[in-house]
């Protein structure tokens, strides 16, 4: 598969590709260049698939004999009719597509885009099933030209594959400035500019090119205030496991969706994140007149922040040890002893 395929694919996740993205863009500033990046959307992606070529792709990838056959005949003879006002169609055959919510599916659509990147030269391909970004260092206008001959080359791979992009939705960003490089727009498949964003939605993460991330911390406080008041309001009996069971899924989900690519160092949000834990453990049974520090304790709870800097941690040393894939490229030096002591003091912190 492409490496920068990160969708359907073991030990990767949409943390795993903003994290890697987001690499990129600090080695970027650290060596002095700008990254442009380009956000890519495909039109019906799961619905566009040419049953023929992906069928070769998978006799590409060495699928054959009677898995093979059992994929071929999963595509195929696949009918469907319409209902509208009572009235039913005649019965089509699906010449194109793949039967989506079966986890077949996903995995054949992977491996429909895993050549994107066949004829790319100098910028990276990196996606999310059909979530696709292509990113490139720029430091002269020779750096942009080479940019746009590498989105050719993946229009064109659109075209020959019968895949069809939402160029309305394409997306532009750079982060870092450049002055004797000018910030303009590159050309999408239509020979239209694409519109350069100071902030763009990435996997679920709003993207902001001076890197803050401001929009998406104001965006998931305002969500989880919403979610918990109605929350509060829906419950009159708080009793404390089915609380935080609650809290859990419906808010501590958003606080902590890939915090570690957006994590706040801004006191204001580090505070106003936490403040939504702070009033909601306030109003489980039997923590009146507990402070924060102490409902946590009772509930057998971290606070929000102890739980980012334990993520942190965590996912470094797993990089390291090589217990996750090392997306960061962090090396280490340590040796023998001192090793063994250093991964002994996470793990007691960790715990």
């Amino acid at each position: 598969f492409n490496d920068g395929q990160h969708g359907f694919v073991p030990g990767r996740s949409t943390q795993t590709q903003l994290l890697a993205h987001y690499n990129e863009i600090y080695e970027a500033l650290m060596e002095g260049k700008r990254l442009d990046t380009i956000f890519l959307d495909f039109a019906k992606a799961f619905d566009k698939v040419d049953h023929e070529i992906l069928l070769e792709k998978v006799r590409r990838h060495k699928i054959s004999g009677k898995l093979g056959k059992w994929i071929k005949e999963f595509l195929r003879n696949r009918k469907f009719k319409v209902v509208a006002n009572g009235c039913m169609s005649e019965e089509e055959s699906v010449l194109s597509g793949v039967p989506q919510g079966t986890v077949l599916a996903a995995i054949l659509f992977v491996i429909m885009i895993s050549d994107i990147n066949e004829n790319v030269k100098e910028c990276i391909v990196r996606s999310f099933a059909d979530d696709t970004r292509v990113n490139k260092k720029i430091n002269s206008d020779r750096d942009k030209e080479h940019m746009q001959e590498d989105l050719e080359a993946i229009y064109k791979w659109a075209s020959d594959n019968k895949m069809k992009f939402n160029e309305n939705k394409f997306e532009q960003m750079a982060h870092g400035n450049i002055e004797n490089v000018e910030l303009s727009s590159y050309k999408s498949p239509s020979g239209d500019g694409i519109e350069i964003k100071s902030t763009a939605k990435d996997l679920g993460v709003m993207a902001s090119n001076d890197l803050m991330f401001k929009e998406h911390m104001n965006n998931i406080i305002t969500s989880s205030k919403i979610v918990m008041g109605m929350l509060l309001r829906a419950f009159s009996i708080r009793e404390k496991e089915p609380m935080i069971k609650l809290f859990n899924t419906y808010i501590k989900s958003k606080l902590e969706y890939c915090c570690i690519v957006w994590s706040p160092v801004q006191q204001t949000y580090i505070t106003e994140l936490e403040n939504i834990q702070r009033t909601f453990t306030s109003k489980i049974n039997g923590m009146e007149g507990y402070d924060y520090h102490e409902r946590l304790k009772k509930l057998n709870m971290y606070s929000l922040e102890r739980r980012r800097d334990r993520y942190f941690i965590i996912y470094g040393w797993q990089q390291i040890e090589g217990i996750k894939e090392n997306i960061l490229n962090l090396k280490t030096n340590w040796k023998g002893r001192s090793r063994t002591m250093t991964s002994k003091v996470i793990k007691g912190y960790i715990e």
